[in-house]
């Protein structure tokens, strides 16, 4: 883990990776910070069943407890899950065009409770995430246009928008790979993710969103440009 960011985010939370054990909390926390009313074209609703497999093996969670709740079953504020081992039926080799059995790893949900919210923790559990990585392993995630502090937290962590896709029931999902290019920022341009034919347009142009920014209309909106390769 990036531990310089984790612990100037909040230095009353203690991090550790998650264990089966730690089934109900997750669930929990989950359920808190989807709400009572599930939004499938914002974020993806989970399963218990999926949690338990995550934690099980197929991949591996970390998460940020609060210190100074009074209940530990009841502190989990955090988590954020590195899934290495998808569905067949998922087949991200095609969307991230990589060979067969390239070791891919998916940033493939994270959720924070609502008290602990705008204190960078969904930014501290990607870092965490890229830091529990094997080395040479692939790291992508998904995030829906409408879902602005997702996809703004993975441009911050270095993963740019290379593609917009269809997924969870058919909704639209920013592609997110962690690549580390650079892009021509003299080419910048600013976009609205609202528009999906622009970007549909600039991607078939090979081009990336790589940064937020900010509209004339005041609304977010991303920076895209060319890539033009990796720092040396």
């Amino acid at each position: 883990m990036r531990a310089a960011l984790v612990e100037t985010t909040d230095i009353a939370l203690h991090w550790r990776e998650l264990e089966p054990s730690d089934i109900e909390a997750v669930e929990a926390l989950h359920r808190l910070a989807v709400g009572p009313v599930v939004r499938p074209d914002i974020v993806k609703p989970e399963s218990r069943a999926y949690f338990e497999s995550i934690l099980a093996g197929r991949g591996r969670v970390i998460g940020a407890f609060d210190q100074t709740a009074a209940e530990a079953e009841h502190c989990l504020v955090a988590y954020g899950i590195l899934q290495h081992e998808h569905a067949p039926k998922d087949n991200w080799e095609a969307d991230l065009k990589v060979a067969p059995g390239t070791a891919t790893g998916r940033l493939a949900g994270a959720s924070v409770a609502p008290a602990f919210r705008g204190r960078a923790l969904q930014r501290a559990t990607i870092s965490a995430r890229v830091s529990m990585a094997p080395r040479g392993m692939l790291l992508f995630s998904t995030a829906a246009p409408v879902n602005t502090p997702s996809w703004a937290s993975l441009l911050a962590e270095g993963f740019p928008i290379h593609g917009l896709i269809r997924r969870y029931g058919g909704y639209a999902r920013y592609l997110m790979v962690r690549d580390h290019a650079l892009h021509d920022s003299e080419q910048a341009i600013a976009v609205d993710p609202a528009d999906i034919p622009a970007q549909l347009s600039l991607f078939e142009k090979g081009w990336h969103g790589f940064a937020r920014t900010r509209l004339p209309s005041g609304l977010p909106g991303i920076l895209f440009a060319p890539p033009i390769g990796r720092p040396s």
